[in-house]
């Protein structure tokens, strides 16, 4: 069974891992910066601005205020290193633009999707009687509302409808 992933939230003593994926305990502080353009001079706490630092691979991850700035992947869990490599690139792409661009994000996992049912033998041309014939062949109905829910922002992403993707 796969471990439960923890998304890096700001504040919690462990999470998995912005950068190696890990599960481990974080060391926090603020960002400290300067008065003087070359580093020098009297030296300040950014409030806003905090780090935590990996306890295993020493990676920082930025936070202004509640949000993560840095990586900008580091609340979504990496893809399953059993996907279809070309599949896996474009998890990877969803993945990295989601802070920047969550329709452009969800566009992508549509397609990710359309192309692991056709991985999964299914014909690749509608993606709803995909995910049903899925279904069908015993595919959880857990995992079938996941797949309609990416399925349905996906082509909203694509094809404007009645859902504001920006909520």
């Amino acid at each position: 069974m796969k471990p439960e992933y923890v998304i890096p939230e700001k504040g919690l003593d462990a999470f998995n891992c912005a950068n190696c994926h890990v599960y481990c305990r974080q060391d926090w502080f603020f960002m400290r910066g300067s008065v003087g353009v070359d580093g020098f001079g009297q030296q300040f706490e950014h409030r806003k601005f905090r780090v935590s630092q990996c306890e295993r691979c020493k990676f920082p991850t930025i936070w202004l205020d509640d949000k993560m700035i840095f990586p900008n992947t580091g609340v979504v869990e990496p893809p399953n290193p059993d996907l279809p490599e070309d599949i896996r690139n474009d998890y990877e792409e969803a993945r990295s633009i989601l802070a920047a661009s969550p329709r452009g994000s969800a566009a992508l996992l549509r397609l990710a999707i359309q192309k692991l049912c056709s991985h999964l033998g299914q014909p690749g041309k509608n993606i709803n009687d995909d995910i049903a014939a899925l279904v069908s062949a015993g595919l959880p109905p857990r995992v079938q509302e996941a797949l309609d829910s990416v399925r349905v922002i996906g082509n909203e992403a694509v094809h404007p409808g009645t859902i504001d993707l920006r909520d």
